[in-house]
């Protein structure tokens, strides 16, 4: 008997161990399963990691890359050694920061040797003329022959880079492709060529939505007390008619919503607005005075039926209607069927860039879709200091003589410090490039010197 339960037991012993066995495996197999999902999702964690350092390291280096073109543009135009200094010195940093970036991007770095020493070429000579114009020394014939090569060959290198981050950004190239496609594309290139950059940056440059260009001589002077506005208070209910009746009367409005006040440099009244088709509007109407100050909007626009001159006709319109006259249209920019148009004061035949107001229009219809006059409310005042001291004989003898001059205007700037300057503003051209030169109206000191950039999309400056 003891012997048959002894049998019996050892037998459920086998079974267990067997089952004991059957789990540790199945355990250990799942496990595995789970040990190789981690390791998977780590990788693919990994690799977007690395991924986001190479799209940041290439979008760095194109755009550093594009300011090195145009600060050369610039230095093209430039006809006192201060300003020049001035401008080397940016080259001379920003050419540094692009071979940086040019080494942190996955291609072969054999391939890219021309375009790092075409950067280390333009550091060196930047730094070295940067010196001589610290001193007060101008650039010799010589040196700007060299300048302009120098320049031509930046201009060859950002349009390369172009190329390739067009080919990124349409998918035509995937990141692991993008070593031999660099190869390729460097094999036999001069020192102009070079690599590429990605992603949507544009958006890390909208102070509002949907407003892009804020043009050259936007981003100054509002930390002062508002000039255009009185301390004649209204009410909310004021704010929301004069929105109603004024601002959106040629719209269809379904409903308004109050969001109360904002507080800050600026009093505002904010309202949410539907309008027929359910398109949306964010608003903003100053406490003082009732003056529109921000608008947004979520318009689609997928066809165009309006010209540019059209929609200027259209948005001078709006801003007669709204009580702003007496500006002057300076830059736009087209994008998605819509266009921003930029208007500055004028004031005795003197352009007042700091008093800027933004009109976005939509070109299906013609209508208003944004607007922004930030700088015009801050700004905004009769000027009392509009007579030039010395002749625009005298100012255009300052000029580079290389320069073709194409007009000339009065125009008051802002600053660095947070001031104005009357100056002359000569519309020039050196090859194929357009600038606009300010020169002061008062003392001849070359206060600023922009690039013009006129396409299908446009008229910018940098």
């Amino acid at each position: 008997m003891i012997e048959k339960l002894e049998i019996k037991i050892n037998k459920i012993k086998k079974k267990a161990n067997k089952k004991v066995v059957g789990v540790a495996i199945f355990m250990a197999f799942g496990a595995f399963i789970i040990f190789s999902l981690e390791m998977t999702r780590n990788f693919k964690n990994q690799k977007n990691l690395v991924q986001d350092e190479y799209n940041k390291s290439m979008y760095l280096a194109v755009s550093y890359v594009n300011n090195v073109e145009v600060d050369l543009a610039k230095l093209l135009v430039t006809s006192t050694p201060k300003m020049s200094a001035v401008t080397l010195a940016d080259i001379w940093k920003q050419a540094n920061l692009a071979k940086e970036c040019i080494e942190q991007i996955p291609v072969n770095q054999n391939s890219m040797a021309n375009a790092s020493k075409y950067l280390t070429q333009v550091s060196d000579f930047s730094y070295t003329l940067m010196k001589q114009n610290i001193s007060d020394i101008k650039l010799t014939d010589e040196e700007y022959e060299n300048l302009k090569n120098i320049y031509n060959n930046a201009s060859r290198l950002s349009a390369k880079m172009s190329d390739i981050y067009d080919d990124l950004n349409a998918g035509r190239i995937k990141w692991d492709e993008l070593e031999k496609k660099g190869n390729e594309e460097l094999r036999d290139v001069d020192i102009s060529n070079s690599m590429s950059s990605i992603s949507e940056v544009s958006k890390a440059f909208q102070n509002y939505e949907g407003l892009i260009y804020d043009g050259a001589f936007s981003d100054h002077l509002l930390t002062s007390t508002p000039k255009f506005l009185s301390q004649n208070e209204i009410s909310e209910d004021e704010a929301k008619r004069y929105l109603e009746e004024i601002v959106l009367g040629d719209e269809n409005i379904v409903q308004i919503q109050s969001n109360g006040e904002s507080s800050g440099k600026i009093d505002l009244y904010t309202f949410d607005v539907t309008l027929d088709g359910k398109q949306k509007r964010s608003v903003s109407i100053t406490k003082n005075d009732c003056k529109l100050y921000l608008m947004i909007g979520d318009k689609k626009v997928k066809e165009c039926n309006v010209s540019i001159e059209e929609a200027n006709i259209k948005a001078l319109e709006f801003l007669k209607k709204i009580g702003i006259e007496n500006v002057k249209e300076t830059y736009y920019q087209k994008t998605e069927n819509m266009v921003v148009i930029n208007y500055a004061a004028i004031q005795d035949n003197v352009i007042i860039y700091p008093d800027l107001v933004k009109v976005k229009i939509a070109l299906d219809d013609g209508k208003v879709c944004g607007y922004e006059a930030g700088g015009y409310i801050f700004n905004h005042t009769n000027r009392t200091e509009l007579t030039p001291v010395i002749t625009e004989k005298k100012a255009r003898s300052i000029l580079n003589s290389k320069i073709e001059i194409l007009s000339s205007d009065l125009a008051i700037i802002p600053t660095e410090s947070n001031s104005e300057v009357l100056t002359y503003e000569f519309k020039g051209k050196i090859d194929d490039r357009e600038f606009l030169i300010y020169i002061n109206a008062k003392d001849g000191k070359e206060e600023k010197v922009l690039l013009v950039v006129d396409n299908e999309n446009g008229v910018l400056t940098m």
